[in-house]
């Protein structure tokens, strides 16, 4: 294998890659990138069993070939090549890669198997979205996936097809819904993807500026740009049933000025950080006050507010209130409560397919 590219492009296309390299795996081989140089250019490939990723980039190719390289070592080591054009050239085990004053030689992985291969096989159907669209509502609802593997499903963010799109992320803590009307209908069903999955997808959105198309077979799904190709695993297993748990009413509705209590919550946790990580929201005649306490000292600060219904204490981690109004593009916003025990929502005033939920934090002290 021997073959000549921009060393940016290169890196570029590793840095792409290399997010779906496994952090712990019991196969060698997955450490590894799979680099190929073909008469159409060079190829490199990662996967860890659950996501694939590759790219095809452009490249002098003088001799066909491939290997797999490791791949934390080629990334740290492409990544700071001088801007020129790289040579790279397979010499029995040893990759060589020439760029400007660079030269670096570095040896290939053992390869005992061949290089696992995703099969994108089977009966599909296509999801065509906006890629804007598609990039807004994954990171208006990934953040909410679990990130331990006790209730793997929650890992996941659950899809709900039909005439709109409905995403649905939550790890017991908080929850995120976003809803939008689809170009095209396609038949109703759900799917539940990985949220590392869905985060590179949200990723591959700033690489086209057309419409892009999820296509789902019964256990994948695969999105192809131009250059870059992802093929995901779908999670096995239901889903829970949401619906049935989310609040169906309010005793308290409060109308807040989005930035006014982002500002004050991001005040609020510094305090909070040094205690429990809890901040205890007053809604009272008008006001809201939010204080937090710790053994370095204590925050408080109050604002305007509407509310309708019966005043309340309610205390949150603030990390999940924060993660939520980021997402919310109104200036006002709606909180709902019951009581100071059980889930509040949060939804913009205005905008319509937007519903969040954050359980709060039990109070034990009067702050």
């Amino acid at each position: 294998m021997h073959f000549y590219m921009d060393s940016k492009e290169l890196t570029e296309g590793v840095l792409s890659v290399i997010k779906a390299l496994p952090v712990r795996t019991t196969m060698p081989i997955l450490e590894g990138i799979y680099l190929e140089a073909t008469k159409d250019g060079v190829k490199l490939k990662c996967s860890d069993l659950m996501l694939q990723k590759e790219c095809l980039l452009p490249a002098t190719i003088e001799e066909e070939g491939f290997a797999v390289v490791p791949g934390k070592l080629f990334s740290e080591i492409v990544r700071k090549l001088p801007e020129s054009i790289a040579e790279v050239t397979l010499s029995g085990k040893s990759l060589d890669i020439s760029c400007g004053r660079a030269k670096s030689s570095l040896q290939c992985v053992e390869a005992t198997e061949e290089f696992p291969e995703m099969r994108f096989a089977g009966e599909t159907f296509t999801v065509r979205m906006d890629h804007n669209d598609c990039r807004d509502m994954i990171s208006q609802t990934v953040f909410a996936t679990a990130q331990d593997d006790s209730k793997p499903i929650l890992t996941g963010v659950l899809l709900e097809l039909g005439e709109e799109i409905t995403i649905v992320a939550t790890d017991a803590y908080q929850f995120a819904r976003r809803s939008m009307l689809l170009k095209e209908t396609v038949p109703e069903r759900n799917v539940v993807i990985p949220g590392k999955s869905m985060i590179e997808i949200s990723r591959m959105m700033d690489e086209t500026e057309e419409d892009i198309e999820l296509v789902f077979t019964k256990t994948h799904v695969c999105v192809n740009l131009k250059h870059s190709r992802l093929v995901a695993r779908l999670l096995d297993g239901d889903y829970i049933k949401y619906k049935q748990i989310l609040p169906k009413d309010h005793t308290t509705r409060a109308m807040i000025d989005k930035c006014e209590l982002m500002e004050s919550i991001d005040r609020a946790q510094l305090m909070a950080r040094e205690g429990n990580n809890n901040i205890v929201m007053k809604f009272h005649e008008n006001k809201l006050t939010i204080t937090a306490n710790s053994f370095a000292g204590k925050i408080s600060e109050e604002m305007d507010v509407q509310i309708n219904g019966e005043d309340i204490d309610i205390a949150f981690n603030p990390r999940f209130c924060m993660n939520i109004l980021k997402c919310i593009p109104d200036e006002k916003i709606y909180m709902d409560f019951t009581t100071s025990i059980s889930p509040c929502v949060i939804r913009p005033v205005k905008t319509e397919g937007f519903y969040y939920l954050i359980v709060p934090v039990r109070i034990y002290s009067n702050f």
